[in-house]
């Protein structure tokens, strides 16, 4: 049988298609991807495939093309960035993530390439409660037809400070929002000001450092703000000018400081959120005050639920479930959703289901140990552009299945690391497996303003004997190899997402280390590919499980 045409929507770096492509029996015709240094990746390693870059300029007469030119799109696979809103995140100066829109944009291509079966994976908690999206006017008569649940929630965007209520109005009221803000980057600086007064010596340690610039930004300050929603805000605007010249000259005026510039932010938060609301048609039912928050409420739906009853529409079987990477041999623990869909006419072995773990227990996961261990004895580079390394030969019978199937080839590419400073040398020098930034002593932590605000999985030196956490972009994580005072190398976190060592990633090494924390694992992708054949009455060249299990 000829293979299956495919198309990878979001396609990142690869994985997703090169675990379906391992199976010998899908052919990527198309990838859609947006970054740079990710496309640059997926073209090295699928040289064959037509990559399209903005998913938003794909027209429905594109898709038509698409289909006349192949005759049929069997599959079709990604996973569209979809981050909802969280109530809770009320300090995060955007109310709505732009992403959430490639959802549809997702959905679209379905409708229009009408595969016979799709797959689509995301985050694991896009599947909770507190995963909705607001509902637009555009897309509110959709929801209602499929017999999505509105809810009325109320989502707090601002603390409130002066005129409460002539604030509201103002809000409920001015239409055109954008005049009443400052422009992004004056907002960040003041934001950033306003972050570093928690604590007197934190604030005298940010001007001590940042001086210049905040001198610099006061002299400028009468073309910060365009226009203003009422005098007493203008007043407290131009009060902070001269307070923080004074704070500068003298250090006096610290809590007054504070407090306006709480003002300033908070007043600037509400105001750019409003804009968004009405920037994306989003239905307002309200604006109120509740516990001292100026809150909106909007109607708002689960994303899960619209797309399951959005694809049934279009005829799909569906099935959908979280999978972790950690069964299908991948040295991790990477628990993502997946939805699978099948056309009923294409679906011939019983119902629709994902595929079942093929390891059960932490005796069958594969460790670190087991996934990078060897890497230990090559030495690394902090160069991007450096020269692959030429591997020692080692016996095939002392290699573990994992490791055969890592290995291929016979030159090491990526194994490059981030420049590490003395302060972070030091980290790694004391920090034992398991232990993270939170073990370390105190006068290790000083350059962080907030060591107790630190992420646990912030310079982790791993446990060899353990599979690993989910891989993010351990550079920023400032992940520690487990036996060697160094970070984990590009190639070995590429190793712990199951890339081969065949498979090689291009860009900044900052982009390298993104795209492999964003991959999908490629063997957790070729369980759903084998899976999805066997629905549809077919088999893969070679079971993952034959390839992945340990004699």
């Amino acid at each position: 049988m000829e293979k299956y045409i495919t198309i990878d929507l979001f396609a990142g770096a690869g994985g997703l298609s090169y675990g379906f492509q391992q199976t010998g029996k899908f052919d990527i015709k198309i990838a859609v991807e947006h970054n740079k240094h990710a496309q640059e990746t997926y073209k090295k390693n699928h040289p064959n495939v037509e990559i399209e870059s903005d998913i938003t300029q794909i027209t429905n007469d594109k898709y038509k093309a698409i289909r006349e030119k192949f005759g049929v799109v069997d599959i079709v696979i990604g996973g569209p960035p979809c981050q909802g809103f969280s109530n809770a995140n009320r300090q995060k100066n955007e109310l709505i993530c732009g992403n959430n829109q490639l959802v549809n944009e997702y959905i679209r291509a379905i409708e229009q390439l009408e595969p016979k079966a799709f797959i689509m994976e995301n985050v694991k908690m896009i599947n909770s409660n507190k995963h909705k999206f607001f509902c637009c006017k555009k897309i509110k008569g959709v929801v209602e037809k499929l017999g999505v649940k509105l809810e009325e929630e109320t989502i707090a965007i601002a603390e409130a400070t002066i005129c409460t209520d002539e604030f509201i109005k103002f809000l409920e009221k001015e239409h055109f929002l954008d005049k009443y803000v400052l422009e992004k980057q004056n907002f960040v600086k003041l934001n950033t000001l306003y972050r570093n007064t928690k604590a007197l010596d934190q604030l005298n340690k940010y001007i001590k450092k940042s001086e210049k610039n905040i001198v610099k930004m006061l002299e400028n300050w009468e073309r910060l703000q365009i226009k203003f929603w009422n005098t007493e805000y203008q007043r407290v605007f131009y009060k902070v000018k001269d307070i923080l010249h004074t704070f500068l000259r003298t250090g006096n005026g610290y809590d007054i400081l504070k407090n306006y510039l709480r003002i300033i932010i908070e007043t600037q938060k509400a105001i750019y959120k409003m804009q968004e609301i009405r920037d994306y048609n989003i239905t307002l039912i309200g604006i109120t005050i509740e516990k001292n928050n100026i809150c909106v409420m909007v109607n708002t739906y689960n994303i899960i639920e619209y797309v399951m009853k959005k694809f049934k529409s279009l005829g799909y079987n569906l099935e959908e479930g979280i999978l972790n990477a950690v069964n299908y041999g991948v040295p991790q623990n990477r628990e993502r959703f997946i939805i699978m869909g099948i056309k009923h006419k294409y679906l011939k072995k019983g119902e629709i289901q994902l595929p079942k773990p093929i390891l059960n227990s932490y005796e069958e996961f594969y460790t670190i140990r087991d996934a990078i261990e060897d890497l230990a004895e090559y030495e690394t580079t902090v160069k991007v552009e450096s020269l692959p390394i030429q591997k020692d030969k080692k016996e095939a019978s002392s290699l573990n299945p994992l490791q055969t199937y890592l290995g291929v080839g016979n030159l090491i590419y990526n194994h490059i690391i981030t420049d590490t400073r003395d302060t972070a040398l030091e980290r790694f020098k004391n920090l034992k497996p398991g232990q993270n930034f939170h073990d370390l002593n105190e006068n290790l932590k000083t350059t962080y303003s907030d060591p107790t605000r630190t992420q646990n999985t912030i310079y982790l030196r791993l446990n060899y004997q353990m599979p690993s956490g989910t891989v993010l972009n351990v550079r920023k994580s400032m992940w520690v190899h487990p036996k060697n005072d160094r970070a984990i190398s590009i190639r070995e976190a590429a190793r712990l997402q199951s890339f081969p060592d065949e498979f090689v990633f291009c860009g900044t090494k900052d982009a390298q280390y993104q795209q492999i924390g964003n991959a999908v694992p490629p063997l957790l992708a070729r369980a759903i590919a084998e899976k999805l054949l066997e629905l549809m009455d077919d088999v893969p060249n070679e079971k993952l499980e034959n390839i992945i299990c340990r004699k």
